[in-house]
This record gives structure tokens, sequence and C-alpha cells, in this order.
């Protein structure tokens, strides 16, 4: 919304975002046709400035809305919630060989820790720490477990799927940062934008105080 704002970046508009740039494309073109008068009053309001006008209203084109911005972090955390349920189906596969390297013996179960694979699926501790102590305790067992018929593939895989969460997780994390600086700049670059607006608004109404249909011309809202 127009009215959102970040913890150091605040909006000078209150129109939407897309509202603001629509008037703004308007506002320069009736700065275009009616230029000379401007310049009459202050050669700044020239071709140039027209120039730099339609470069911020781009510029602010150019950024990602709101709407998008989040159905980026929604994809990413999709990605990551995958990436974690894949690392739990590989704690599966290593606890079937597991069971079958250590028939009925439980101890060995709450020795590799998936006694507590509801408590890492609760978030109750680091999903990452529990597979990686796993993949330790494979690594002690590995004779056993590879008498058990375990493949060889497995504890790699396990690794693999470790590592994946990992990156997941950061990429979701840093887009959290990023999604931050997003905001600023498009609240910077639409800001700019509306400075062009409401400067060119101020010198029509000074320039056009006797000429109602002209003075109406540049109203931003």
């Amino acid at each position: 919304m127009a009215t959102r704002k970040s913890k150091d970046r605040v909006r000078d508009f209150t129109l939407e975002d897309n509202m603001l740039l629509q008037r703004a494309k308007t506002l320069r073109l009736s700065f275009l046709d009616n230029i000379i008068p401007f310049t009459n009053l202050d050669s700044d309001f020239n071709a140039t400035y027209s120039d730099n006008w339609k470069l911020a209203i781009e510029d602010a084109e150019a950024c990602l809305n709101d709407e998008t911005v989040m159905d980026q972090l929604r994809i990413h955390s999709e990605e990551l919630a995958k990436a974690k349920e894949e690392g739990f189906i590989a704690a599966n596969d290593l606890e079937y060989y597991v069971g079958k390297a250590y028939p009925g013996k439980k101890r060995i179960l709450e020795e590799f820790g998936f006694t507590e694979r509801k408590k890492a699926r609760a978030a109750q501790f680091n999903q990452l720490m529990w597979l990686r102590v796993i993949k330790k305790i494979a690594d002690d067992h590995l004779v056993q477990l590879n008498a058990a018929g375990m493949p060889t593939t497995l504890l790699l895989n396990l690794e693999t799927k470790t590592t994946a969460i990992l990156e997941k997780e950061t990429e979701q994390e840093y887009f959290k940062h990023v999604r931050l600086r997003l905001s600023r700049e498009r609240i910077d670059k639409h800001n700019k934008v509306y400075a062009f607006c409401t400067t060119v608004s101020s010198v029509a109404k000074l320039i056009f105080r006797e000429d109602y249909a002209h003075y109406i011309m540049f109203n931003i809202y």
C-alpha cells in the first residue's frame, strides 16, 4: 500500500505506486506541451529537465513491486521446505540400515538421534545439526552399516541433502535482508518521481494563476 513505511524510509506521497507513475507521465507531457512559460520563468525547466524526469519514472517502473517481492520470498520458503523434507527422507533411508545392522537395539537408535525426529520436525532444535550428528555417528558405525548392505551412496546423499538445506536457508535469509533494501530503493525512486511532480505542480500554479484550465491541469491529486 502507498502508506506503508519502512524503518528508515517513508513515502512522501499517498497515491499507489502505479497511480503516481501514471500521473507523473501525464504531468510530464503537460509540462512539455507548455514548456516555454516554464523556461521563461526559470531556464532550468528545459528539455534536459524533462529527460531527467522521464528517466526517474523509468527507474521507478523497473523496481519490483511488493507483490513480486512477496512471491519471490514465498518461492524461497517453499524451496527450503522441500529441501528439509528431502533431508528427513535421507535420514529415514539411513535409519532403515541402522535397524538392520542393530535389530531390536533401541539405544542405538537413540544414539543416532532418530528418536528426536519429531523435535527436529517441530523446529525445537536445528535440523541441520541433527542431520550432521547423524552423519558423524554413521561414520562411527560404518563397518556395521556396510555389512548390513547400506549403499555406498547413502551417506553421501545424506550429506548432500544437509548441504542443500543450508544453502536454501541461507538464500531465504539473504533475500529477507535484500527485501529491506529493495523496499528502501523503491521508496526512494518513487519519492524522486514525486519530487519532480510537486516541483512542476507548484511552479505551474504561479505561472497559470490566471488560467484555471492550465492551473488544474498540473494538480497532482
